[in-house]
């Protein structure tokens, strides 16, 4: 399943953008955090976040004292 994930990054001068993110999730990336439960969407949401966050900083992005990332919202 696709998800739209977008990210508000804040600095600390109070400026901030928003980063839009692309992300593919099947269940079998969420078996670890369920373990024998059922597969809900919110799993599948919270596995989106955590993709995106990792695509975030792999992309180059600097996080500095003070700043803040947020999540704005998980499309799908």
């Amino acid at each position: 399943m696709q998800f739209e994930v977008t990210l508000e990054r804040k600095f600390a001068k109070n400026d901030a953008e928003e980063v839009e993110f692309q992300v593919n999730v099947d269940e079998e990336d969420c078996v670890e955090m369920v373990g024998d439960n059922e597969i809900t969407i919110n799993e599948m949401k919270k596995v989106a976040v955590e993709y995106a966050i990792g695509r975030f900083f792999k992309q180059g992005y600097v996080m500095d004292v003070g700043d803040r990332l947020s999540v704005i919202s998980i499309d799908y």
